[in-house]
């Protein structure tokens, strides 16, 4: 086996909400990077002069319009180096690893820190994939093969369940709570019954599993008009 192939790299999610972010470089690369970002909370700092043609409006963005200079990464709990220049690539990543701050390069001319996957969502479910960065276009091509396998009502499955457990957990219920009761419960009564959008079916099957003190409305959560 080659060296390349027993490494692997340590997947973890991350909690960005209020972290800030520094993205070099705003072209498509950088902006997808800023999405995918915002969408999770952070903060961002976007440094590029092609801002004074294509501003950033978003306000939790701070714009720089001019070149990376040294200190721009004070503060930053993440960076993404994104220019079409590699020898700014490579002083950002430099200026990170000094620095003690993770870097992703998007063009690989230094060696990054991390790798982003593909990701397919259904709300707080997020499933990734990856090929450790060697090939971003079939890591995206296995994501969407996994698309119809993942109906969008999992998420919702998923809410439930986590306030099933937390309600659990907070009111030390004597109701049963183990992996092959929730195996059970999320394959043969709840998924059936989100598919069927029955609001009172789901109820029946969590006061059957967990008792008579789990209800949607005791759990607070409500199914959307029009499941499914």
């Amino acid at each position: 086996m080659s060296a390349s192939a027993s490494r692997f790299d340590y997947p973890v999610f991350l909690n960005l909400k209020q972290r800030l972010v520094v993205i070099v470089g705003a072209g498509s690369v950088g902006r997808r990077k800023l999405a995918g970002l915002l969408q999770c909370g952070a903060l961002v700092k976007l440094i590029d002069p092609c801002l004074r043609q294509r501003p950033c409006h978003e306000p939790a963005v701070e714009t720089l319009a001019r070149e990376f200079r040294d200190g721009d990464l004070a503060g930053a709990a993440l960076v993404f180096a994104c220019t079409d220049r590699a020898e700014v690539n490579l002083a950002v990543a430099d200026q990170a690893r000094r620095s003690g701050i993770l870097c992703c390069c998007s063009d690989q001319s230094a060696p990054g820190d991390f790798a982003l996957p593909a990701l397919l969502r259904r709300g707080p479910l997020t499933i990734a994939v990856s090929t450790g960065g060697g090939s971003p276009a079939l890591a995206s091509q296995l994501r969407d093969q996994l698309v119809p396998l993942v109906p969008e009502d999992w998420g919702l499955g998923v809410e439930i369940i986590a306030a099933v457990r937390r309600k659990w957990l907070t009111e030390k219920l004597p109701s049963q709570y183990t992996q092959q009761v929730l195996r059970n419960f999320w394959e043969d009564q709840l998924l059936p019954t989100l598919a069927q959008g029955d609001a009172e079916a789901v109820d029946r099957a969590l006061q059957e599993t967990f008792g008579e003190n789990f209800t949607l409305a005791q759990l607070q959560i409500q199914l959307p008009e029009g499941l499914p």
